[in-house]
């Protein structure tokens, strides 16, 4: 693997590297038309229109070899029309029937737009910004799309244009390209930078909990390539309550110790089961003592000080993560 560096270090990537895991960039080159007409080539990618001519839904999706969760998307694009023709990348992607989302130019009469495929809507827009008379059809746009757990950001020409928080986990690992119209739509250049997906750890900072997020939490989750944040190791200025939610946001679960019914911890844990994120509960065993009757109905892990004890969550965990990560 290589760390980025020189002109693609961008500031979205310095954010991933700070966090002392490498970000890796592979060229994508391998393709498969799943909607729409393509073309595929040596010096990039051609979306010709939809399946049949004058289709109502003229949807062009090309799907790229290889999985995608965290990092970002990159591809020049330039459009041969700019009144209803659109292009972009997906991702969170499993079929055309199930949910996904898209970055775009050129989408809902806006220059930039973030969207959702739901199957039994159809296409919503989540975000979006700027004069679609803005974008040109005489030169390719570079387009940028960076993800990190359920937020999304969309930068085109190395300008950030929009962002958004998806209300639910994109659970898919397919991407690729996204066109709609029946103009001509072309691509060069696409690149995917990958990240490492991230955990949040939500917990008491006292002992025994330091002691359980030192020795099982980290080495546990940092196994199976987790960036492991806990909001006691984040450093500069700030707003408390920001970082927490933008941490819950921007992972792709969260960890959950639960056992001292601290008030912090659940509305921590709250805002998670709010974005339906995966959480994993801990629970120390303590006589006489249950689980708060909100969260009774979800799984939790519980634990104790002895060593077996410490051999079973380690176990449980990584299955609760392996499960979340998928095949």
């Amino acid at each position: 693997m290589s760390t980025l560096t020189g002109p693609l270090l961008t500031d979205d990537l310095r954010s991933f590297q700070a966090e002392d895991r490498e970000v890796v960039e592979n060229p994508v080159d391998k393709w498969a038309a799943i909607a729409g007409r393509w073309k595929f080539n040596e010096d990039g990618v051609e979306f010709d229109g939809p399946d049949e001519p004058r289709n109502r839904l003229p949807l062009g999706l090309a799907r790229a070899s290889g999985r995608f969760r965290d990092g970002t998307i990159r591809t020049k694009i330039r459009l041969t029309r700019l009144e209803k023709t659109r292009g972009g990348v997906f991702f969170g992607f499993k079929s055309t029937d199930s949910s996904y989302f898209a970055a775009q130019i050129g989408a809902y009469d806006s220059a930039y737009a973030i969207s959702e495929h739901r199957p039994d809507i159809g296409w919503l827009s989540i975000a979006q910004a700027g004069l679609l008379s803005n974008l040109s059809t005489d030169r390719a746009h570079d387009l940028r799309a960076t993800v990190s757990g359920q937020s999304i950001r969309l930068s085109v020409d190395d300008v950030e244009v929009v962002s958004a928080i998806a209300s639910r986990p994109i659970d898919g690992t397919g991407f690729g390209l996204f066109a709609w119209g029946d103009a001509r739509v072309e691509f060069s250049g696409t690149r995917l930078l990958s990240a490492a997906p991230k955990l949040f750890v939500i917990m008491p900072f006292a002992e025994p909990f330091d002691t359980l997020y030192r020795e099982v939490i980290f080495p546990v989750a940092s196994k199976l390539n987790f960036r492991v944040v806990r909001v006691d190791e984040i450093a500069g200025p700030g707003i408390i309550l920001e970082d927490i939610q933008r941490q819950v946001e921007n992972s792709q679960a969260v960890v959950a110790e639960i056992s001292t019914h601290n008030p912090n911890v659940f509305y921590e844990l709250g805002y998670a089961h709010a974005l339906r994120k995966p959480a994993i509960l801990l629970v120390r065993r303590q006589e006489g003592q249950a689980m708060p009757f909100h969260v009774r109905g979800y799984r939790a892990i519980f634990h104790d000080d002895s060593i077996g004890g410490k051999k079973n969550v380690e176990r449980n965990l990584e299955q609760h993560l392996r499960a979340i990560l998928g095949p």
